[in-house]
């Protein structure tokens, strides 16, 4: 099918399938072919996610891509074109359109009606929780905060038991001494720059010496305080999952609202933390 002809078929798109149909058609003409790692792979490189089963679920029609991933897809396919672009973005709203107000509203709300922040948020988050997840991850680990100063040290040995079975690791941090150090010990309760310092350099050689041993860990650092804190296990698979707590200015650190996404139950938000941390991930310096 040429080019002309595929766009004919995209500018008459209404439905999702028929959507995953020409998206599904699209790939498989490139040459040579892309399997959906490949298609990730592409995407962390160019900093453009495209998390395999998102990409998966979008081409099976389970559902219609954002219209960032529907563009990073686009980019990865060399359609560069905007007008073309245009022609694909004006099929996902149509698709969007068809399926009514019900698209504007969550999944839990359209499932259960409104539901509580008391039902979503938990004061507490379970270290030891965090370290059976990543005692079971089969892929790929993700760990992004400040300085990470309660958790890093207690992970460390489960950290370093799935890089011995092939686990990729990432851990994100901030930049010592830049703008994000005196932002965190801004917000924090009790610790100031020194102290914070101090956590992070020891953390840091830590980590340093644990990726002696394992190239699988990857670290890297940037002058940016992010608002949560975020664990993540096997992201880019089916059942992934991450743990997020949010910051707060001089909190009790032991109260603050957490909560998790599923990439099998939260769609497009899970979609959104994946994209946050790739980007600042590929912002950050090794």
């Amino acid at each position: 099918m040429g080019d002309a002809e595929l766009l004919a078929r995209v500018a008459a798109v209404r439905t999702v399938e028929d959507l995953a149909a020409c998206l599904s058609e699209l790939v498989r003409t490139q040459r040579p072919p892309l399997s959906l790692r490949e298609l990730e792979q592409w995407g962390v490189g160019h900093r453009r996610p495209l998390p395999t089963s998102t990409v998966h679920d979008v081409l099976k029609a389970i559902r219609p891509p954002r219209p960032s991933l529907l563009r990073n897809l686009l980019a990865a396919v060399q359609v560069h074109d905007e007008h073309q672009i245009q022609v694909w973005l004006e099929a996902l709203d149509r698709v969007e359109s068809a399926h009514g107000a019900g698209r504007q509203r969550s999944r839990a709300e359209q499932e259960f009606g409104p539901v509580s922040a008391a039902r979503f948020f938990v004061e507490r988050q379970d270290v030891n929780e965090i370290a059976r997840r990543i005692a079971a991850a089969e892929q790929e680990v993700w760990l992004w905060g400040a300085v990470l100063a309660m958790y890093l040290p207690y992970l460390r040995s489960f950290l370093s038991k799935a890089l011995a079975r092939g686990v990729l690791v990432k851990v994100l941090l901030i930049t010592p001494g830049g703008a994000a150090m005196t932002m965190a010990a801004f917000r924090s309760p009790d610790s100031g720059t020194d102290q914070l310092q101090e956590f992070l350099h020891n953390n840091l050689d830590s980590l340093n010496r644990l990726r002696t041993r394992y190239p699988g860990l990857q670290v890297r650092l940037i002058d940016y305080l992010a608002p949560y804190t975020l664990y993540a296990y096997d992201p880019g698979l089916p059942e992934g999952r991450m743990d997020l707590r949010l910051g707060s200015f001089h909190g009790d650190f032991d109260l603050r609202p957490t909560f998790n996404v599923q990439r099998a139950r939260d769609g497009d938000w899970f979609d959104y933390f994946y994209e946050q941390f790739t980007l600042v991930w590929n912002a950050a310096t090794p």
